[in-house]
């Protein structure tokens, strides 16, 4: 894969800069800018839209920017009284953050939205860098025995969280979202009609100084040969379980639940006494 290509989509930043002045909390917000993915813009309402990119940092990326949900300021004065740090416009509800840049203070709206759109459009991204499965059984899938423990295992160099980025320039500040899959269940589906068999973990290896009576955590016995299936083997399934959450420097994180992605194997389970992995 060519880590150089850029991977763009477009993304709503709904912000402004507003000052807040006097006891009584009120809002000034003055016109705001369109920004596009090099960070250029002209002059439009109060939103900013942005192109979030995936993968490659725009050069803004590099800021020290810090930004913070305003949680100080409680209620407006009079009748409609009542928490100034959210709001809903055109049916969105949007947070007032605080954006710090080299000493300074701005404060922005940006829709809730944000960062659970580019978190998932980064996990189609994700989705497409998790690695082929390489899977592993001892004794192998074509010398299995009735009543011997069949373990079964993923390699460790597999078993490896993935990540990929968005990034949202707004002004001289960048929004990141971080997308990731993490490994975290082996799943062995034995095809003889019993329920699957679920590890957490990649396994542990079978070797040579384990027997026949050894354990593992990640093991399933077969307890009928296979020679009474129509193809004279049962059709197995070794799967991951990947689990895709996400996280922002806005300080929001959530879950974009989990991802199984397997590999079939015939196996041919023979009635012997013992047999060599």
């Amino acid at each position: 894969m060519n880590h150089q290509t850029q991977h763009t989509f477009s993304a709503v930043v709904v912000a402004g800069a507003i000052m807040l002045s006097g006891f009584i909390g009120l809002l000034h917000q003055p016109t705001a800018a369109f920004a596009a993915g090099s960070g250029s813009g002209s002059a439009t309402d109060d939103t900013i839209t942005a192109e979030a990119t995936l993968e490659v940092p725009p050069q803004a990326a590099t800021d020290t920017c810090t930004w913070r949900v305003v949680t100080s300021i409680t209620k407006t004065p009079g009748p409609s009284a009542g928490p100034i740090t959210v709001r809903t416009r055109n049916g969105v509800r949007e947070t007032l953050y605080a954006k710090y840049c080299n000493g300074v203070s701005t404060y922005h709206w940006i829709s809730d939205n944000t960062a659970p759109q580019a978190a998932s459009k980064a996990n189609d991204k994700v989705s497409k860098l998790i690695p082929m499965l390489v899977a592993r059984t001892a004794p192998d899938a074509a010398h299995q025995v009735v009543n011997v423990g069949t373990w079964f295992w993923v390699p460790k160099l597999m078993w490896k969280p993935i990540s990929v980025t968005a990034y949202i320039v707004a002004g001289e500040a960048v929004i990141r979202i971080t997308t990731t899959a993490t490994p975290t269940n082996v799943v062995y589906s034995p095809g003889d009609g019993n329920e699957p068999v679920i590890c957490r973990g990649p396994g542990t290896p079978w070797t040579s100084s384990n027997g026949d009576n050894d354990t593992s955590s990640c093991m399933y016995t077969y307890r009928s040969a296979s020679h009474t299936q129509p193809s004279g083997v049962f059709k197995s399934k070794t799967s991951i379980e990947w689990k895709i959450t996400w996280t922002s420097n806005l300080g929001a994180r959530g879950n974009l639940g989990t991802v199984r992605l397997g590999l079939n194997s015939n196996v041919r389970v023979l009635e012997m006494q013992a047999l060599s992995r």
